[in-house]
């Protein structure tokens, strides 16, 4: 008998195991998977209209927490969830209205950090770069022989010096102001929300020849950005504070090294405009009319070092110089959480951004002897390659789920190689004063505009 029974037990288990597994699937053909509806809800759609993948990971975590925990939610939260929820899987709703929301639902703002960065030439490391570089130019003029803007100066076929290039020779001590206004656009793709941006800077240094051939500086940077996005969903606005130190050196005739080293503070200000209409097809006057505004407040650390080095080909007053430069930058950004939202608040985690970049490029200058001075027009021409910037992940979650299941905010990686033009016009006066205006363009970045117009003036004592 106990042997029987040993024999019955082991059966007894298959068959209540097999009539469990039967049930479930019973009822799971019964009672339909929320989260599956709702992304097949966005399927028939046209590619370009479909959910992109920060959308899709956003919504499998709000039919995870509407469904499994909804009763622990926050009362704004588990409100709008559960609207967005039964409007999607109301048949009869409109599913352009459930896209729409979705659409200002999504953080993909988020993005921008990374785009402003690196991408869209109004970084800050790129604007430290653009005047402190600038400077230097001038400082390889008045390292041994006297140039300008850059360029050598000659009559009948000898170096120009002192009083006769419009100036008196270099003195040991500099100063100088740079300031730029910066202009463009980055278009919304699939995976990110396009923005216009403008923003502005100025760059005040000092430096000193502590050797004839080498020359040691400082400078201080303010950056002022202001971003908004397109389709009206929202702005953000930072201000950056850069410290830098750089030096020149020639360790032969024509030859320069330059080297910048620059660490700064940011401070970060996001808003996310949330507006959005839900009907109910068995209420058409039962809408939930949502018109909000999510608030970030957060900070973040930026430091970075550029290697530059060129060589000065001179034939009278023109000169040509072929440059190649090295540079790598890290941006460290703050988690925080955002305020208001109507429900929608986000909180993210902290942000990692570096960069590894070569430019090589040439410069042509030549320089027009007048009366009260010189005057020398550049132009120059630069290919970039990028390194690192890879497609990366924010992770986010939102402030009235106190489980904070995360889901993923998608960033897609840059252009690897692209262009930027420019030219400068740069007028030298007498007693070591110079002034000059400049502009830069982004060529050959997919779907970035950039321009840059800069100014400034130096003084050599």
């Amino acid at each position: 008998m106990g042997r029987r029974q040993m024999l019955r037990t082991p059966l007894l288990g298959r068959t209540v195991t097999l009539i469990w597994a039967v049930s479930c699937g019973t009822i799971a053909l019964i009672i339909p998977d929320w989260r599956q509806k709702l992304l097949a809800a966005y399927q028939p759609l046209p590619l370009e209209q479909s959910l992109n993948r920060t959308q899709s990971s956003m919504t499998e975590v709000l039919f995870e927490a509407c469904s499994q925990r909804n009763r622990f939610l926050e009362a704004d939260f588990r409100d709008r969830c559960d609207r967005l929820v039964g409007t999607t899987l109301d048949e009869g709703a409109d599913p352009a209205e459930v896209r729409a929301a979705v659409f200002r639902i999504s953080p993909e703002q988020l993005t921008i950090y990374g785009i402003q960065a690196n991408r869209t030439m109004a970084s800050n490391i790129n604007v430290v770069n653009t005047s402190i570089l600038g400077r230097l130019q001038t400082l390889h003029a008045g390292l041994d022989t006297v140039r300008f803007a850059g360029v050598q100066l000659f009559k009948d076929g000898r170096p120009l010096r002192g009083g006769n290039a419009g100036s008196d020779a270099f003195g040991e001590l500099g100063i100088w102001l740079n300031t730029s206004f910066h202009t463009g656009e980055v278009d919304s793709t699939q995976e990110v929300k396009g923005f216009d941006f403008d923003n502005w800077s100025f760059t005040a240094g000092i430096d000193y020849k502590i050797l004839e051939t080498a020359v040691l500086g400082g400078a201080f940077t303010y950056v002022n950005s202001s971003n908004d996005f397109k389709g009206g969903v929202g702005d953000t606005d930072y201000d950056s504070y850069i410290g830098s130190i750089y030096g020149s050196f020639y360790p032969v005739e024509d030859f320069y090294i330059d080297v910048l080293a620059t660490y700064g503070h940011l401070n970060f200000d996001t808003t996310r405009d949330i507006r959005y209409v839900l009907a109910s097809s068995a209420d058409p006057n039962n809408r939930d009319l949502v018109d909000a505004k999510a608030h970030g407040d957060t900070d973040g650390r930026q430091w970075g070092v550029t290697l530059s080095t060129g060589y000065d080909f001179h034939w009278t007053a023109l000169n040509f110089t072929p440059y190649a430069r090295f540079s790598y930058l890290r941006l460290n950004i703050d988690d925080y959480q955002e305020t208001g939202g109507a429900g929608w608040a986000l909180r993210f985690d902290d942000q990692d951004i570096e960069s590894m970049k070569s430019v090589t490029g040439a410069r042509i200058s030549y320089a027009m002897s007048l009366p009260w001075g010189v005057l020398s027009p550049q132009v120059y021409g630069e290919w970039h390659h990028e390194f690192r910037d890879p497609a990366r992940n924010i992770k986010a979650s939102f402030v009235g789920d106190p489980a904070a299941q995360q889901f993923s905010i998608f960033v897609p990686h840059p252009d690897r190689d692209y262009g930027l033009v420019g030219g400068t016009l740069t007028a030298t006066l007498a007693r070591g004063v110079s002034a000059f205006i400049g502009y830069e363009a982004l060529v050959g970045y997919d779907r970035i505009a950039s321009h840059r117009v800069t100014f400034g003036g130096r003084l050599q004592f």
